[in-house]
């Protein structure tokens, strides 16, 4: 069986690299967005186990979540909230929406791990 996939949108794109770098040196396959513009359509296309967004994009990333969440297409794969301030209502509501879990940045090195964790309890293999 193929490798999970895991979609990481973030609008920096050092970001988007390091996670790219983690994410294949634990056997990940990664489709990547820096716009927000084209999660939704991306996460469609590629089926991926988890989606790793970050809260503070061009769009508000809690109505992307919604809508994420929202989508038959998309409503399965598990969202990993990323955000750069510690903000409880954020938090809270982000749960609320479906998020799997909030993490703050700068993520730790256990991040991808965790992540990998998660895309194969998502798309079991074998």
């Amino acid at each position: 069986m193929s490798a999970p996939v895991v979609l990481i949108a973030d609008d920096d794109p050092l970001v988007v690299s390091a996670l790219v770098r983690e994410a294949r040196r634990v056997g990940l396959v990664t489709v990547t967005d820096t716009t927000s513009q084209h999660v939704q359509e991306l996460a469609r296309q590629h089926q991926p186990a988890v989606i790793i967004l970050d809260i503070q994009q061009h769009e508000d990333g809690r109505d992307l979540l919604a809508r994420l969440k929202q989508d038959p297409q998309t409503r399965d794969a598990k969202v990993v909230i990323l955000s750069g301030v510690e903000d409880q209502y954020v938090r809270h509501v982000c749960f609320e929406l479906g998020a799997e879990t909030y993490e703050l940045k700068p993520v730790d090195s256990t991040f991808m791990s965790r992540v990998a964790r998660m895309a194969l309890e998502q798309c079991p293999q074998g």
